[in-house]
């Protein structure tokens, strides 16, 4: 089958699923709600549904845009299909940060929380960056070694933090492992710019990310200002994967496992196709994540990011099976 026209026709199917999801994501919770019932909460502008599922609906699929895209980008440049916000250091980095709040500064503003989270998550992906720095230039591979270095020791700064403060760091675990809990409004219009300017760079910038899958040599030949290129898409990733840690916290998996079943669907060569798919994947699976987390066992919610764990780690580990190179077109 002509490759876009399989592309048109999983977009197609990707979107009627994300419809369905997000029906069933403002109906459903530890209150039903009927469609009248959701469409004139909507369009009058109150009620549970347009005070609370909205927002953390809306919130749900910006973030697995978000991190998806952000691990799509993260496995283009740095050439390694283990490459993810949550594997070299920016996942890490905000969890630290919003941990630090938490435990240190419990009576601070609540939305001081994700200022501090997106800071942290920064201040991590800055880290990597400079400790992956040569004489050459980035070179993917010690970024990916330095962001898996530099995450396993937040990481366990985390661990410290959590263990000191065990009687008060109950909060601080719902948070690390990625939660939607209580999103509101404000907290979609803190991610939202984010998303559209990744999304924006990643757009205008398909070619490069599509040179950037070649071998360091035939790029160079090619006359692309590599370490400039990889430099940007760098900072739109970081930039997407931090403002996602900072609104709903470490939800694991989406950039890791997306990408690859993506590229899985359409071919991992051009980025016009797998972008695209990778973007509409990450909403989906965050969006129904959130949805089982909220129905499984009501009145308790599951976090979303244990439920992206669930069913992206079996995935994963198929897709390593069954692939040599997952990244590969």
């Amino acid at each position: 089958m002509n490759k876009r026209i399989r592309f048109t026709l999983i977009m197609l199917a990707g979107l009627s699923l994300l419809a369905a999801a997000a029906l069933l994501s403002l109906r459903l919770g530890a209150v039903s709600t009927s469609f009248s019932e959701m469409l004139s909460g909507i369009m009058e502008g109150k009620g549970i549904v347009f005070k609370y599922r909205l927002p953390r609906l809306v919130i749900a699929v910006l973030v697995g845009i978000n991190m998806a895209l952000s691990g799509s980008v993260l496995q283009s440049v740095t050439r390694n299909p283990l490459a993810a916000p949550d594997i070299v250091g920016v996942s890490a980095g905000g969890g630290l940060a919003a941990v630090i709040m938490l435990l240190l500064f419990p009576s601070s503003p609540p939305l001081l929380l994700p200022v501090a989270a997106f800071a942290g998550a920064v201040v991590a992906g800055f880290i990597v960056y400079a400790a992956s720095a040569g004489p050459g230039g980035i070179k993917p591979e010690r970024l990916a070694l330095a962001g898996v270095a530099i995450s396993a020791g937040l990481h366990a700064l985390i661990t410290f933090m959590i263990v000191k403060f065990a009687l008060d760091s109950a909060q601080a675990l719902v948070w690390l492992k990625g939660s939607l809990y209580a999103r509101s409004w404000q907290h979609a219009e803190m991610l939202w710019p984010w998303t559209v300017i990744g999304a924006l760079v990643m757009l205008f910038n398909f070619r490069k990310i599509n040179l950037l899958l070649l071998s360091e040599e035939t790029v160079s030949g090619l006359g692309l200002r590599v370490h400039a290129v990889r430099l940007l898409l760098l900072g739109a990733a970081v930039g997407l994967a931090a403002s996602s840690v900072a609104v709903a916290g470490t939800i694991g998996f989406v950039g890791l496992v997306v990408p690859h079943a993506a590229r899985l669907l359409v071919g991992g060569s051009d980025s016009r196709l797998f972008l695209p798919v990778s973007a509409l994947m990450g909403a989906l699976l965050v969006t129904v994540a959130d949805l089982l987390g909220r129905i499984i066992l009501p009145p308790v919610e599951i976090p979303a990011g244990l439920i992206t764990a669930l069913i992206g780690a079996p995935y994963f580990i198929y897709l390593l099976v069954n692939r040599k190179s997952p990244a590969a077109g």
